[in-house]
């Protein structure tokens, strides 16, 4: 299961990751643990319940799904993925501003290789009308390494592109004038306002 700090699995989401594990024959309580997000112990009472609504059924010692809990998991997946797609569109609608200032704008390099350059090339990624093709950073230790195959090259590095995105809330401005001494243009600084991320031309 990938980790999302900001998103805690649900008893709903566990229902569906024990009933999943059951379906592809896994037995353990360990392992059955692991994809749900919980202790062994609490597999049992899960399982319980779930014998209780004719969902799963014991059989020498080891819980089988029923087709009642077939059904049940059909729901619960049809459940997950109808919240991750209205997820999905409250995101867009977030992100809009940036996807709007890069329309035209396929290959994007973003200046600044760490935390929000990282968040930034996989939001940028999710659209194949943009490909992120490198990063520029003035961390020796960075550069000629990757970030999702991706390579960070320094400041002195030509890299043609079309868009140059900073990634950066604090150093913003002084990152900015650095590229535009060293010729690069169609550059953007990344701003929050409100709750939206946006992108302001900066040169």
């Amino acid at each position: 299961m990938v980790e999302f700090n900001f998103f805690e699995p649900s008893v709903y989401y566990r229902q569906m990751a024990i009933l999943q594990a059951l379906s592809e024959g896994i037995a353990k309580h360990s392992e059955i643990a692991i994809r749900a997000g919980i202790v062994p112990s609490l597999v049992n009472k899960y399982l319980k319940a779930f014998e209780m609504e004719g969902l799963v059924k014991k059989v020498n010692n080891t819980y089988t799904i029923t087709e009642e809990g077939m059904i049940k998991l059909n729901y619960l997946r049809l459940s997950y993925l109808s919240e991750i797609s209205q997820m999905y569109k409250n995101i867009e609608l977030k992100f809009q501003d940036i996807f709007l200032k890069l329309v035209g704008k396929r290959d994007i390099c973003i200046y600044g290789a760490g935390v929000v350059g990282t968040m930034l090339e996989r939001l940028i990624s999710t659209k194949q009308t943009h490909n992120v093709i490198a990063f520029i950073d003035e961390d020796e230790k960075k550069i000629n390494t990757k970030i999702d195959g991706i390579i960070i090259t320094s400041l002195n590095t030509k890299v043609n592109a079309d868009a140059y995105v900073v990634a950066s809330f604090k150093n913003a401005e002084d990152m900015t004038k650095k590229l535009l001494s060293v010729g690069y243009r169609n550059i953007y600084a990344v701003v929050f306002d409100k709750d939206r991320l946006k992108l302001v031309w900066k040169g």
